[in-house]
């Protein structure tokens, strides 16, 4: 009878000493009040783990160099307009048959280029035009060209370069009106520090002419984009 009652009391103690084994479970209705079902056992509700914060959401990139690009720049210069000439001298060899000549001149353009499609992911192909006027002795010459070109964006440099179709019509007696092929190369520096839209201008162009001219033109300026 002592052992009985030595042993009820040993287990009781022990029963009160003990942790309280959780209750098994698979959703959190197989629970007490006031507990949740967490790694199949059943857990105060205020034990349980929070939830992980979802990811906040990645930071748009910034565009190139700070600046807005928006497919679209126009641009505006002033430089040097190098017309040349290659006119025959009517003799025959060993004398020259030819003579060249040409003429450095101030002058100013403006224009503008478009994107109209994604060749690839970084480089769209884009429409343009560019007027110019250049001041010659004799009479100022209109230089005006419409092309197709590719855009590179994502050097600090932004780049533009192409082919057009060039008109130049004079204002000198008695000129003709040559044509031919433009090749035009441009760089755009951005200065947001100044205005996310605003960039400085860089442009080069080499006309290939009918009439046996050229022109060569190099000018600088600023560009927009809009």
């Amino acid at each position: 009878m002592k052992g009985k009652l030595v042993f009820a009391l040993a287990a009781a103690a022990l029963a009160a000493v003990s942790p309280a084994r959780a209750a098994t479970c698979k959703k959190d209705s197989d629970c007490a009040s006031g507990q949740v079902c967490t790694a199949g056992a059943c857990k105060a509700a205020a034990a349980a783990a929070p939830a992980p914060a979802a990811a906040p959401a990645p930071a748009p990139a910034p565009a190139t160099g700070g600046a807005i690009n928006t497919g679209r720049v126009a641009w505006g210069g002033l430089g040097f307009y190098d017309l040349g000439i290659t006119v025959s001298t009517g003799l025959a060899p060993p004398y020259p048959t030819s003579v060249s000549g040409s003429s450095n001149n101030f002058g100013l353009n403006a224009g503008a280029a478009v994107n109209i499609a994604q060749l690839t992911p970084d480089v769209p192909l884009a429409v343009w035009g560019n007027v110019g006027i250049a001041f010659a002795s004799g009479g100022s010459f209109f230089p005006l060209t419409a092309g197709a070109a590719v855009r590179y964006d994502k050097l600090p440099v932004q780049l533009l370069g192409g082919l057009g179709f060039t008109i130049m019509p004079s204002t000198a007696s008695g000129a003709s009106t040559p044509v031919g092929l433009a090749i035009q190369g441009i760089g755009f520096y951005p200065l947001p520090q100044v205005d996310p839209h605003l960039s400085a201008d860089l442009q080069i162009a080499y006309h290939i002419l009918s009439d046996s001219y050229w022109l060569f033109t190099f000018t600088v300026g600023v560009g927009w984009a809009f």
